[in-house]
Order: C-alpha cells, then sequence, then structure tokens
C-alpha cells in the first residue's frame, strides 16, 4: 500500500511541474511572408510592381553638366566660358484598368548656373483612354517631337512654354491619329516649386485651343499641329515631314506659319506675342539630319531660318562612352536680323549627361 501511494504521488508531482512548465514556455511567432519587390514586363524594362499593389513603377532619369564657349547663340553675348548643371528624376506609374491603361507622370528637375538656382515641375499629368490632364511641354511641340537632335535646336523658336493642358489623341491603329486639346498658355503662376513665366495668357482668359493630325510608317511620317491663341486673337500651324531612308540616315523639313504677326493686341498697342507663333515674322523653317557614324556615334545638323531674317544653324556629334553615358559637343552659328538686331555668334557647347 506504500508503494502504491509512492507511486501516485510521483504522479501528481510530476503532472503539477509539466503544467508548470508549459504555462512558462515562449512560443515563437510565425515569421511574416517577406513581399520581394516583382517585375513588372507589362509596359517595358524598368518597371516594378509596388508592393502591395497592381500598379507599375518606373524610376529613371539623369544628371547632366554643360559647359558654353564663346557667343550666346540666342543673344550674340560673349559669355567665354559658362557652366551649367541638372538633375532630373522621373516617376512613371501604370496600371491596366477596364478603360485601357491608367497612367500618370512626373519629372521634377533641379538646375544651377552661375546667374541661377531653381527646383521646379518640368511634368505632371494623367492618361487614360487617350485622354491627357496636367502639366507638361505644350503639343505644339511635342505632337511633333520638337526639332532635330539638338542642344540649341530652339535659337529660332517653335514653341510656347510649358502649360496646364487637356486633351484627346484618338489612335486609329494603322499609324493615323488625331489631337485635340485645350492649353493655358504660359501664365503668371506658381507650380509649387518655381514661378513659370509671363508671356501670352491673362487670368480669366479663354483657354488656348489646339489640334492636329499624324501619319506615321516605316518609312518616316507627316504631321501637322495648329492652335489658336485667344489673347493674341492670332492662329499658328507648323508641318513637318520625316524620312527615314535606312536605319542609319533620316532627314526631317518642318515649317511654321502665323497669322497677324504684327498685331497690336499687347499692352499699349504693342504687338502681342503668338503662343502658337514663337519665331519673328508670319514665317519660319526648320530641318535637319541624323546619321549614324558607328554603335557608339552619331552626327546631327539642323538649319533654321525666319521671316524677319535671322539664320540659326547647328551640328553636333552624340558619342556614348559607356551605356549610360553620353557626350555631346555642338557648334552653333546665328547670323541675326530684323528686330533681333546685327551681327553674327559663333560659339560651342559641351553637354555630358549620365542616365538611368
Amino acid at each position: 500500500m506504500t508503494l502504491k501511494l509512492l507511486l501516485l504521488g510521483s504522479a501528481a508531482a510530476l503532472s503539477v511541474v509539466t503544467g508548470a512548465r508549459a504555462a512558462d514556455a515562449i512560443v515563437a511567432a510565425e515569421p511574416e511572408p517577406l513581399e520581394y519587390v516583382r517585375v513588372c514586363d507589362a509596359f517595358g524594362a524598368g518597371f516594378f510592381y509596388i508592393p502591395g499593389t497592381e500598379t507599375c513603377l518606373k524610376i529613371s532619369g539623369y544628371v547632366r553638366s554643360e559647359s558654353s564657349f564663346g557667343d550666346d547663340p540666342y543673344s550674340g553675348e560673349d559669355i567665354g566660358w559658362d557652366g551649367f548643371a541638372r538633375g532630373t528624376i522621373r516617376l512613371d506609374a501604370r496600371n491596366d484598368t477596364e478603360y485601357g491603361t491608367l497612367s500618370s507622370f512626373i519629372e521634377l528637375r533641379s538646375q544651377a548656373s552661375a546667374d541661377d538656382e531653381a527646383t521646379y515641375i518640368n511634368s505632371a499629368y494623367i492618361e487614360l483612354a487617350g485622354f491627357r490632364a496636367g502639366y507638361d511641354d505644350s503639343r505644339f511641340d511635342t505632337w511633333l517631337n520638337s526639332a532635330g537632335n539638338i542642344i540649341n535646336d530652339d535659337v529660332i523658336d517653335y514653341t510656347g512654354d510649358r502649360t496646364n493642358q487637356v486633351s484627346y489623341v484618338y489612335e486609329a491603329g494603322n499609324g493615323f491619329s488625331a489631337l485635340i486639346g485645350l492649353e493655358e498658355g504660359s501664365g503668371d503662376y506658381d507650380t509649387g516649386f518655381a514661378p513659370v513665366p509671363t508671356a501670352s495668357y491673362s487670368g480669366g482668359d479663354a483657354p488656348h485651343i489646339i489640334g492636329g493630325v499624324k501619319y506615321e510608317q516605316e518609312w518616316g511620317g507627316i504631321a501637322a499641329v495648329g492652335g489658336y491663341d485667344t489673347y493674341a486673337d492670332a492662329f499658328g500651324a507648323k508641318v513637318r515631314v520625316d524620312v527615314e531612308f535606312n536605319d542609319a540616315f533620316s532627314v526631317f523639313v518642318m515649317g511654321g506659319y502665323q497669322s497677324d504677326w504684327d498685331n497690336d493686341n499687347g499692352p499699349g498697342g504693342s504687338r502681342q506675342l503668338n503662343y502658337y507663333g514663337p519665331w519673328f515674322g508670319d514665317w519660319a523653317a526648320w530641318g535637319g539630319f541624323s546619321a549614324t557614324l558607328s554603335d557608339k556615334a552619331s552626327l546631327n545638323g539642323q538649319l533654321a531660318y525666319e521671316e524677319d531674317g535671322t539664320l540659326a544653324a547647328a551640328l553636333n556629334v552624340e558619342y556614348a562612352v559607356v551605356p549610360g553615358l553620353m557626350v555631346q559637343p555642338e557648334l552653333n552659328y546665328t547670323d541675326f536680323g530684323g528686330e533681333r538686331g546685327s551681327g553674327e555668334a559663333f560659339g560651342g557647347i559641351l553637354r555630358v549627361q549620365r542616365n538611368f
């Protein structure tokens, strides 16, 4: 009987000790699964999924350094040596919806020269099903892809400044597309980072109206764009033709015309600059070429003339030192005439740019 009581007591004691240890045991929490960044290949290289969403994001940009020598091609002023630097960040977010791709684009710039430092929004817009709303270069510029592959391609200016805008682009799928939109033009307002220079827009005026058509094929393309400046009460239009002779050589020609160049719609009866006709005179023309010299180098040239009498020429070589690093030396010549004055300007610029 004594042995039996001893065994029962030992079992009870062991049960108590085991229960106490079980109560004191530390149970390790299961680690939460990590969500690694996933590559998004639906919209091209460089996109990745924002964790926890189905939105794809691409981060890119560039760092640029420029050194200018000799005469300024825009003013003819002897600048000696002038330095300039810029850093740009681009954020491109996209995802599929039942209406097509929803995209938003932001480009922020900071730049510095001897006379000025600025940080500003270069672009900020939303696109869906062909509609765009936001702030960007005027479609009067981008619809025709600017001018040539030249640094100082706008000595004879072909477009207005960046602007708030709404627009719609229809694409037929056979190379044909059409544009219609409204633009504010340049006004005395603030983008949140740096003020935009005052030009042709006055608050309360009706927005400018813009439209364009385009036809692109393997041989090149032809495009036209026109806009009506409601403040200057003037119309401006451009037509551009691009021809690809082969993979190594291409040329373009572009002509611009504006109505009522010598208007008196400005303050005190002065001439009001047409947002869709920033060149001097009723018409202006641009032409240029690009020639591939090797797998790393290309030669680019442009010639431009405006009716008021100014001629501008530029020639450069674009050289890829390594992937992502480009060096571009350029020579510029301007023969001033008309309201721009007289005389000549000869100078050059060296651009070094690292893209990422």
